[in-house]
């Protein structure tokens, strides 16, 4: 079990990278573009498609590592205020239900993924980029993501009990 859990650690760390490596190229390419644009009045045409493709890499690889830093938005002003008990089965029913809409929406992006790749579904640009390309990284993050969900489901994060006590103290003494 500490093996898998060693790999989902590494996983997330490494998608993590590289969407912090995607951030870091998009900004390249737009600081190019910018420079471009404003002093030789030209443009590379690619610049705002691949942009575009990598904030789906950013959101795709990023939404695990933010998962498992409990960075997602939650609706804690309800679930804090609820005693320890009844919160732990409040947030396993919205773990299980999260996951169901993960598993859903991975089955999707799956089944997008390979029509992308069976039809050789090319974007409609200059640069003629097959769609499974960027598409790969749907199916790699959401899973990832997954796998996140179940591991906390099963294994609560005591730093997040931790912080909804002190976030129900706080706003108590105001």
């Amino acid at each position: 079990m500490r093996a898998l859990n060693a790999a989902l650690d590494w996983l997330v760390r490494f998608s993590a990278i590289l969407a912090c490596v995607a951030i870091a190229g998009m900004s390249l390419l737009i600081v190019l573009e910018v420079i471009l644009r404003s002093m030789f009045s030209s443009t590379l045409y690619f610049i705002e498609e691949y942009s575009g493709y990598m904030v789906l890499v950013i959101m795709a690889l990023g939404l695990p590592y933010c998962r498992e830093r409990n960075a997602l938005l939650t609706v804690d002003f309800f679930i804090s205020r609820l005693e320890k008990a009844n919160r732990r089965k409040v947030e396993f029913v919205y773990g299980l239900v999260s996951i169901a809409f993960c598993i859903l929406l991975d089955w999707y992006v799956i089944e997008l993924l390979m029509k992308s790749i069976q039809r050789d579904l090319m974007a409609p640009t200059v640069t003629r980029t097959p769609l499974w390309i960027p598409q790969i990284f749907l199916p790699f993050g959401i899973t990832l993501l997954c796998l996140v969900m179940i591991r906390k489901l099963f294994r609560p994060d005591p730093m997040k009990d931790a912080d909804l006590s002190e976030d129900v103290l706080a706003h108590e003494m105001e």
